[in-house]
């Protein structure tokens, strides 16, 4: 299924399957007229109007939230580079525009967003560069001016210029670390001989590193215009103030003339085109892919139904036939991506190396007998209800309907463009989507892309080579600190954590909130570093450092070239135990976390799972929200922070983790070096009285949003008690995920759900098991039923075999893939040494989980998902 909203985004149409589907009574057919009739009220209240400069303005007032979206569209992207086509031009401005204006230097403009209380970031596509804030409505002001003046009056500063060069060469490097945008970029070129589709929105590196400032500026002067941009607000605001504001803001800001791109056609394709790589992976991915259309071409609307009927769901064609009868994938999925210029079709898989031949011959059969193949009412009916189900979804946040209005007026001049889209795809016929199987999908016109393991080496006596073949060592640095070392020198990069118990567990019910906001304090100061000094430090190196804190810790990750290893250390060290926590810092974290405390409460997921928590944990810390209270943050003052700081900050309570191009000697240097004002002494103790709820009970309330949301909770075991953990990580997994029976009888044969799923949740003292969908009102009763049953089903006669092993799969899998990133493993390996399960802990979670057996399944969910043992909280939407 294709969101018309942001068709152009792969990444986001992958997940979007996971949310598709429109709810609704298994016994009652969709009332598509009602559904339409929502889209075009909301869109009733979208204002356009183009300045005497050109500039597009669309401004739509939604006064359900406190809340505005601020979006600036640039009809500019890595196709329109010309000469300069592959230096990454476009996302090199993007990277640049925030680093100073005349009137603003580098820092104001995130600092002047996130002062109060909003988030600021852009990105690059192939076709358009957009830049956006969300933020509290009262300060809509400041998102337009703070925008307008970046893509105004950037001036790229000479020396930040080099800075953010090093930061997109770390770039380079990440994304070739990463088989996501490996395979995507293999998929493109094979695709993609004659237009600029084949290259990549980065650019490539080696032509990168000859772009100049003056070519940069060239190309920011040359696009940046008012007449090639799309300025959007929408939230709590009035609109006429707003379009006013606008007015004023661009009044000086000229067009500029320029000369157009004519960007060559891609011939058609007379032959089947293949690419292959080869590297540290664990499976193969293959990807099939066909030239299709643009987005207004008559063909796109079947072109997605197609996709949405054999590539979306368990019971979708390639899935039903290729994963669950022929067993030869583990994921397939399809989509129609059909951007500003023809593009594909494209089939992904997921399998096993030695399956390749025969997935690809299977694929090529089924394909060619789309043309003939009957297709049911049925079929077309559920690829509209998915089609409807994501439009409407996008209309519960402001920036949601922001980037759905951007990409309409973007696409095709028209902000509106959903209804249009809708009633297209309402109009598809079986006729219509045989008529494209016939035109698009021959083998000439076909390419494939494989992204597959190496093959292992044949050495007698010698293991399989994994993703875990360098091991892990704990080491004791200076007698006192415990330091986890992993040697992978395929990348230069050092990859650090530190990590320290506490979180919720360290906290009162007077002072909830207080490591989350210590956590974000530790990178705003210390004596030797003001904040914009640690954050140009750290930016002007490429590397990263950010705080955490959770449920049970909190602590730093960093990440840096190996070169900038021991000044990483130095630095990380310095603000995780040195941290100011001054007056002014505080006041404006403060203010940050009690806006995000605001903010929380515009989901009503968040809503369900707060009235879960207190009814599973009464008394205890696991009741309390990571952000804390208003009430509770409001009071906390330097003098708390120190206090916190202080009791948890002592070797006994704190792990090291050095990962990535070091060796065990270098690591040991750079923590003895940096860490020496670790105080030394005793984990302080976080043992807390076990909660005793009132079971079972029943929680339901009504909010002002537009779902349901149904959670069912059970209280469960501690992190300690191994067996019954995996076995419930087992059992979470099979209810899980388009595949899972539970997703298969809500959602694809009832329609009840737009997405559901388990969670397992093992705290340190007690934990917590939790089924969840997202549903309507009406959908609730036969919900619950179905629910109630899928617990019978799995507490008495328990999964079959195939969901078990299926589950089995997709843990280990997941595992090894997560595996593969440095910094997520180091944090990993950190906590598990810190809660006592020992460094490598996660390294025997295949032993562990292929020890279990159907019985430990079924038992462990006899004993946890008892009747008199559940909390059920629903969330409402108002009668309105």
């Amino acid at each position: 299924m294709i969101n018309c909203l942001f068709r152009w985004a792969l990444p986001i149409l992958v997940m979007s399957v996971e949310c598709a589907g429109l709810a609704r009574a298994a016994e009652k057919p969709m009332s598509q007229e009602n559904l339409i009739s929502v889209l075009k009220k909301s869109n009733d209240a979208i204002k356009r109007v183009v300045l005497d400069n050109g500039m597009v303005c669309l401004v739509k007032e939604d006064h359900s939230a406190p809340v505005v979206s601020v979006q600036i569209w640039i009809r500019t992207g890595a196709i329109d580079e010309a000469e300069n086509l592959g230096g990454g031009l476009s996302h090199y401005v993007e990277h640049m525009v925030f680093k100073g204006t005349p009137t603003r230097k580098v820092g104001d403009i995130s600092g002047q967003i996130n002062d109060v209380g909003g988030k600021i970031n852009a990105y690059t596509s192939s076709d358009r560069v957009v830049m956006y804030t969300d933020m509290p409505s009262a300060h809509w002001a400041t998102g337009v001016s703070v925008l307008a003046d970046a893509v105004m009056n950037s001036t790229f500063p000479e020396d930040e210029w080099e800075r953010e060069k090093k930061v997109i060469l770390q770039e380079f490097a990440m994304g070739e670390d990463d088989p996501a945008r490996v395979m995507h970029k293999l998929a493109d070129r094979t695709a993609y001989k004659v237009h600029p589709y084949r290259v990549p929105v980065i650019g490539y590196e080696n032509v990168f590193t000859q772009m100049s400032r003056k070519e940069l500026l060239g190309f920011f002067k040359k696009h940046y215009t008012p007449d090639n941009m799309i300025t959007i607000v929408v939230g709590d605001v009035n609109s006429s103030e707003v379009l006013e504001a606008l007015g004023n803001v661009y009044k000086n800001f000229k067009p500029r003339p320029k000369t157009a791109v004519v960007l060559p056609s891609e011939p058609p394709q007379l032959a089947r085109r293949t690419g292959r790589e080869t590297g540290a992976y664990q499976v193969s991915r293959m990807r099939v892919m066909w030239h299709t259309v643009n987005l207004t071409h008559k063909d796109s609307p079947a072109l997605d139904v197609l996709a949405a009927i054999v590539g979306h769901g368990r019971s979708s064609r390639l899935n039903q036939y290729l994963k669950e009868k022929k067993r030869l994938v583990h994921t397939v999925s399809a989509w129609s991506y059909t951007p500003k210029y023809p593009g594909t079709f494209a089939v992904s898989m997921m399998l096993d190396p030695d399956k390749e031949e025969r997935v690809l011959a299977e694929v090529d059969a089924l394909v060619e007998s789309w043309a003939t193949a009957s297709w049911t009412e049925e079929e077309l009916a559920k690829a509209r209800r998915m089609v409807i189900s994501n439009e409407l979804s996008e209309l519960q946040t402001m920036s949601g309907q922001a980037a759905g209005m951007g990409s309409g007026e973007f696409y095709t001049q028209n902000p509106r463009f959903g209804e249009v889209y809708i009633a297209q795809i309402l109009a598809v016929t079986a006729e219509d989507i045989s008529r494209v199987a016939k035109i698009y999908f021959s083998k000439r016109n076909s390419s494939v892309a494989v992204l597959a393991p190496e093959a292992p080496e044949q050495q007698e006596d010698m293991p399989a080579i994994t993703v875990l073949a360098s091991p892990t060592r704990l080491l004791k640095v200076d007698d006192r600190i415990r330091v986890v070392v992993r040697e992978d020198h395929k990348l230069p990069f050092v990859y650090m954590t530190v990590v320290a118990g506490g979180g919720l567990l360290s906290e009162t019910e007077k002072n909830n909130g207080i490591t989350k906001l210590m956590a974000s304090l530790l990178v705003r100061g210390t004596p030797s570093f003001s904040a914009s000094e640690i954050a140009e430090n750290v930016e002007s190196r490429g590397g990263a450092l950010v705080p955490f804190s959770g449920r049970n810790s909190f602590g730093l990750q960093a990440r840096c070239l190996t070169d900038d290893a021991e000044y990483f250390m130095t630095l990380m060290a310095e603000c995780f135990l040195q941290p100011t926590f001054t007056k002014p810092e505080l006041a404006k974290q403060r203010d940050l976390q009690l806006t995000a405390i605001q903010q929380e409460q515009e989901s009503p997921f968040t809503l369900a799972r707060e009235s879960l928590r207190q009814a599973l944990f009464p008394g205890h810390p696991y009741s309390f929200g990571a952000l804390g209270t208003e009430s509770s943050v409001k009071k906390i003052r330097e003098a708390d922070l120190e206090a916190h700081h202080a009791s948890l900050v002592v070797s006994e309570n704190v792990v090291v983790s050095v990962f990535g191009d070091v060796t065990k000697q270098s690591a040991e240097a750079l923590v003895s070096g940096a860490f020496k004002r670790l105080h030394h002494g005793k984990a302080p103790s976080m043992k807390h009285a076990a909660p005793k709820p009132e079971l079972p009970a029943r929680i339901e309330r009504r909010e002002p949003k537009s779902q349901a949301i149904y959670l069912i909770g059970f209280p469960s075991v501690s992190l300690y008690d191994e067996k019954k953990t995996d076995a419930l990580t087992i059992l979470q997994t099979a209810m899980s995920g388009l595949s899972s029976t539970l997703a298969d009888e809500v959602r694809e044969k009832r329609g009840l759900v737009y997405y559901s799923g388990a969670i397992s949740i093992a705290g340190l003292d007690v934990g917590s098991y939790v089924m969840y969908a997202g549903t309507r009102e009406d959908a609730v009763p036969e919900l619950e039923k179905q629910f109630l049953a899928e617990i019978k089903r799995v507490t008495t006669g328990g999964l079959t075999q195939a969901e078990f092993d299926q589950a089995s799969n997709r843990i280990v899998a997941g595992h090894h893939m997560s595996s593969q990133n440095n910094l997520e493993l180091a944090m990993m390996c950190g906590l598990n040494e810190l809660y006592g399960l020992g460094h490598d802990y996660s390294f025997s979670l295949e032993n562990r989980v292929k020890a279990l057996t159907l019985k430990d399944v079924q038992d462990v969910a006899a004993e946890i998902l008892r009747a008199e043992r559940q909390v059920i909280t629903v969330v409402l939407p108002n009668a309105k």
